[in-house]
């Protein structure tokens, strides 16, 4: 969800440059089933212009018009959207809306923690029943700092719902070829932060990826380690065996999540042995992340579809691993 806040923060600097007020809807609470869960966040303008969705589409009109008395008191406000009759989901959602008007130091402190991919957390308190209360809203955490949006002295029982803003996933692909530009693409557009690398006889640059964050060219021993962590994907496909061993050499103590290799089974088998026979030494577990061919098998063809499979390979494994956000009750704000 870090890519979805980020468009909400983006949407709100331009408000602001207009002079336009706005509000934060975030999904608090659910009840059974729900299209979209707790910690979706949603942007809405006083012309009813938005950023973000809280359900499919049936849930926004009611967002909007629940946030016209947001507007004009300045009080946040919890409502309940009752989807048993509704949704195709049929459940239960609780939204919080609160004004959203962060100031420039906390803009700040979110845009350099998602630069230098540090941890921070949205808290938001709340109840589980329809109210307005000026003590509602969402506190930012950082690692040294905490900034409060509301008072957090509620007189009545309430709950807090945080949730983790997490670095952006990462997807690193090697290789520059017409394919690795699809899948710049396709990755970009579900919120990966995409960076690309060529080797050193490489002639790319940014022009050549428009969708990626960052194009890199060198030899792949000289690459920085720091480029892979945890929540980092690895696609190897510059179509050369020997350029492709080396990347995989290079990476091969990386704690990153994924490594797709493009080709066929026996040129993955092929790879592995290489990578055996070498002094190297690494973790047994470097073979578990390897996955190869790269992608779901849906019979892809063009590099649009292997760009699909790929990104929804990756994209299950990451859900899979994936936890909920916490939601904690507590007798008061006082947290």
């Amino acid at each position: 969800m870090t890519h979805e806040f980020l468009k909400i923060i983006d949407s709100y600097k331009k408000a602001y440059t207009r002079n336009t007020q706005t509000v934060l809807a975030t999904i608090v609470h659910t009840e059974g089933s729900s299209y979209r869960k707790q910690g979706t966040r949603m942007l809405i303008d006083q012309y009813g212009a938005t950023t973000g969705a809280l359900s499919g589409g049936c849930v926004e009109k009611e967002v909007i018009r629940q946030s016209s008395n947001v507007f004009s008191t300045g009080c946040s406000k919890v409502f309940k959207y009752d989807g048993r009759y509704r949704l195709g989901c049929e459940g239960s959602i609780y939204i919080l809306i609160e004004l959203f008007s962060p100031t420039n130091e906390l803009i700040s402190l979110i845009e350099t923690a998602i630069e230098q991919r540090v941890l921070f957390y949205l808290t938001s308190s709340f109840t589980t029943y329809e109210i307005s209360n000026q003590n509602f809203g969402t506190s930012f955490e950082f690692k040294d700092i905490t900034i409060h949006h509301s008072n957090h002295n509620a007189e009545f029982e309430s709950q807090v719902f945080k949730q983790p803003i997490e670095p952006l996933n990462r997807l690193c692909i090697f290789g520059v070829e017409h394919d690795a530009e699809k899948l710049s693409q396709m990755a970009t557009f579900l919120g990966w932060e995409v960076i690309v690398l060529g080797s050193e006889y490489s002639t790319v640059n940014s022009s050549d990826f428009p969708f990626a964050k960052s194009v890199f060219t060198m030899k792949p021993e000289d690459l920085d380690q720091n480029l892979f962590c945890s929540n980092t994907a690895i696609v190897v496909m510059s179509h050369n065996y020997s350029k492709d061993l080396r990347f995989l050499l290079s990476i091969i103590s990386s704690k990153v999540r994924y490594i797709g290799l493009l080709g066929p089974s026996h040129r993955r088998e092929k790879l592995l042995n290489a990578i055996i026979e070498t002094d190297v030494i690494f973790d047994d577990t470097f073979f578990d992340k390897i996955y190869g061919p790269a992608g779901l098998s849906i019979g892809s063809k063009t590099p649009e579809e292997i760009a699909l499979s790929i990104m929804a390979e990756i994209t299950a494994i990451w859900r899979k691993d994936e936890k909920e956000p916490k939601c904690i009750s507590f007798s008061n704000s006082n947290y």
